[in-house]
């Protein structure tokens, strides 16, 4: 009758002649949302205005560690007075500087501004040349001053809709490859140029011994390209190329940690999910709340990244499709290397390897 139930659709038959249920095939979604909702939020007059202010802000860190870098070449009667703090109040021009030739200061300070400078500028070059070649709006950048380093990097905000997880990829590593490219290219240039007859001696930075221990991948390489005679002794003489290749290094590993909208929180969640990323920011948050990652540095930066960067990219049109595995290697690659420049060696290598005349933990 009209109420029976239509006939069921007869079975397949296998390769070998017995019945079996066709198997489902893979069920689609789609969710209708608001354009509204899927678009970035814009900038505006504010925004570009506290970018340039921090820009300038960059500026100034970058000069000042340089200034400091090489605080060393100042006469000696100058750093003995700048050393009593009840000095810093006066308005007296400190002793030695009178007859005090500042060329070969300058001529060393300079090279370590300019390069940090342009490790972050060539960071954020790479990030706008892969987005406008797939299409993507990049808003301003929002440099984030460090005296340490220089910069912790940048926030480089999404403005446009990305069509897939592939897309996120591409914009994210362009910056580090880039930022970390020349980064290396600086301290290699640095270290060759630290060992006798590189440079003169007056442009030639003395540091610390025990800083080349803030890093275990950093200071491994610097053993072995300076020797461990040059680095048995309480300091050491290098190019200021190296300060900014180290500085550069630094930054762009902070960078690729795999946490929030960092470039490598961007990266893992592209190759490998939320599950993933969220799993991963974990561990990184435990790594720099007990200063495992990054020594001195962990702490602010952690700071920075709960304030600013903790929120994972969310503005993707397929958020599902997964990326080749080409990309989940290389973001794996990443992560892993960087977690190596940012982990201080540990008193017991550091002797072991011979970096610095009495080991320590901390940069």
């Amino acid at each position: 009758g009209e109420d029976d139930p239509p006939p069921a659709r007869p079975a397949k038959a296998g390769a070998d002649g017995s019945s079996a249920a066709a198997a489902p095939g893979p069920r689609v979604a789609f969710q209708v949302v608001l354009t509204s909702e899927v678009t970035p939020p814009q900038t505006n007059g504010w925004k570009a205005t506290v970018a340039g202010i921090l820009l300038l802000l960059l500026v100034a860190s970058c000069v000042q560690l340089s200034l400091v870098a090489n605080i060393t070449k100042l006469p000696k009667e100058t750093l003995e007075w700048l050393a009593n703090p009840d000095n810093l109040n006066t308005d007296v021009l400190p002793p030695g500087l009178a007859g005090w030739d500042p060329s070969p200061y300058i001529a060393s300070a300079f090279p370590v501004a300019i390069s940090i400078l342009g490790v972050n500028f060539l960071h954020e070059l790479g990030h706008r040349i892969a987005a406008a070649v797939r299409g993507v709006k990049l808003g301003p950048t929002y440099f984030i001053p460090n005296l340490q380093i220089g910069s912790f990097g940048g926030i480089t905000p999404l403005q446009s809709l990305l069509k897939n997880r592939g897309e996120l990829w591409d914009v994210a590593a362009a910056g580090p490859i880039a930022g970390v490219s020349a980064s290396i290219a600086l301290l290699a240039i640095g270290l060759s140029q630290s060992h006798p007859g590189g440079l003169p001696q007056e442009l030639l930075v003395p540091v610390p011994t025990q800083l080349f221990q803030g890093s275990l991948l950093l200071g491994s390489i610097t053993r072995l390209a300076l020797g461990s005679e040059a680095l048995a002794r309480p300091d050491v003489f290098i190019s200021p190329l190296v300060i900014a290749g180290w500085c550069g290094l630094i930054s762009n590993s902070l960078n690729l940690l795999p946490v929030g909208c960092l470039d490598g929180g961007r990266m893992v969640q592209s190759a490998f999910g939320m599950q993933a990323l969220s799993l991963s920011a974990f561990f990184t948050y435990v790594g720099l709340g007990l200063g495992l990652l990054g020594s001195s540095l962990s702490l602010p930066f952690g700071l920075y990244v709960l304030i600013c960067q903790r929120t994972a990219e969310r503005y993707i049109q397929d958020n599902v499709s997964p990326v080749a595995t080409q990309k989940q290697t290389a973001t794996a690659i990443a992560v892993l290397t960087a977690v190596l420049v940012l982990v201080p060696m540990a008193p017991e290598v550091a002797q072991s390897v011979g970096v610095g005349p009495t080991p320590n933990l901390f940069m």
